[in-house]
């Protein structure tokens, strides 16, 4: 029932994105099934890729930090990368410049793996928990949050992420 629910927020906003009504997307697709795998191809062939430049942290930090205000900018991505029921080859160049970066700031293949699949679980709980934390006196901005749990957990991988 969930799936079904954050299926149907998401037709509405891509329709709302799109200046139509959700019952105009039906007339070029027969059901949601087939506008999610279509949406999920079209957010990965946009995600950004950072230029090479700088220290290997400071690129592999940027690109998840591109990432992260790229789905911003799309806020439906976060729920439907969270529904985990499309995988899409356009993603590929966005996995080989993350398995590189990792790769450029010492971390072996495995550990890599387990590293890219740990950020995209961090960014997309961080843009799917919405809660402000009201109740932490003196907490820091939001936006800082992600950058900040990030740097934590690449340290904590043996990156030099502490700076």
């Amino acid at each position: 029932l969930v799936a079904v629910e954050h299926t149907q927020e998401l037709v509405r906003r891509v329709a709302r994105e799109l200046g139509t009504g959700a019952a105009s997307l039906y007339r070029h697709i027969t059901d949601r099934r087939q506008l999610l795998p279509l949406l999920a191809e079209d957010l990965a062939a946009g995600y950004p890729l950072v230029e090479p430049g700088g220290a290997p942290l400071d690129r592999l930090v940027a690109q998840w930090l591109a990432m992260h205000d790229y789905l911003v900018a799309h806020p439906w991505g976060a729920p439907l990368i969270a529904d985990g029921e499309h995988t899409v080859s356009s993603a590929q160049p966005v996995v080989d410049r993350c398995m590189a970066l990792f790769a450029d700031v010492g971390l072996d293949e495995a550990v890599s793996r387990r590293a890219y699949r740990a950020l995209w679980r961090l960014l997309i709980g961080h843009l799917l928990s919405r809660h402000p934390f009201g109740h932490l006196q003196g907490a820091p901005p939001e936006g800082d949050d992600f950058e900040w749990a990030m740097r934590a957990l690449l340290a904590g991988l043996g990156t030099e992420a502490a700076q």
